[in-house]
């Protein structure tokens, strides 16, 4: 008899900190920021349970820089930030599931009226032992360096580099606090979709 290791499909309202390491200017930076990100998990594939897929459906990163002034991470909307979390070690619970995420950022500097986006996806991938991952952390690997354009100049040079980044899941956002910062209702809709799309998936 097959074990399923993964909770039933759906969405998770979380807490996330990270901090980053940028090249800028000629030096480096590292900054950090806090906030929360909105996360989807399909159910496992009939033809392959060991897996799921995982899709970042909103995120909302505040923190301050020296270099940048104020600025704020959420998601580039015109490109999905897809993952994958997989069964590794069913033994282990500290280390059962492997997984990541191609994130395509969008970076607002709010003090300077100018937005960043990476062209390339920013890989983030961690090991962990329970879903949702909270307390999970999740890293770029050693010696990613990944571009970062303006919106409004993409095909110029990049504004600054993102060299590292570490991202530690927290706890549960309660609905009233994300209720004020973003429309859930249309997140918890397209996650619906996702779902009934990811589950129905045929090899």
């Amino acid at each position: 008899m097959t074990v399923n290791y993964f909770p039933p499909g759906g969405t998770d309202y979380l807490r996330l900190w990270t901090d980053a390491v940028i090249e800028i200017a000629g030096g480096t930076e590292t900054i950090e920021a806090d906030g929360w990100f909105v996360v989807n998990r399909s159910f496992p594939a009939v033809q392959d349970p060991t897996k799921i897929v995982v899709e970042i459906l909103q995120m909302n990163l505040r923190g301050r820089s020296e270099q940048l002034g104020e600025f704020l991470f959420t998601l580039n909307p015109r490109l999905k930030s897809m993952g994958e979390e997989a069964l590794i070690a069913p033994d282990s619970f500290e280390s059962r599931f492997k997984g990541y995420f191609d994130v395509y950022f969008q970076l607002e500097l709010l003090e300077q009226g100018k937005t960043l986006i990476n062209k390339d996806p920013v890989n983030i991938s961690g090991v962990f032992g329970a879903l949702p991952p909270i307390g999970a952390i999740g890293e770029m690997a050693p010696g990613d360096r990944v571009a970062m354009y303006d919106v409004d100049n993409l095909d110029g040079e990049p504004v600054m580099h993102m060299l590292a980044t570490r991202k530690i899941v927290g706890q549960y956002v309660t609905g009233d606090y994300a209720s004020r910062l973003e429309d859930l209702h249309t997140s918890q809709a397209e996650a619906a979709e996702f779902v009934h799309a990811a589950s129905t998936v045929k090899a």
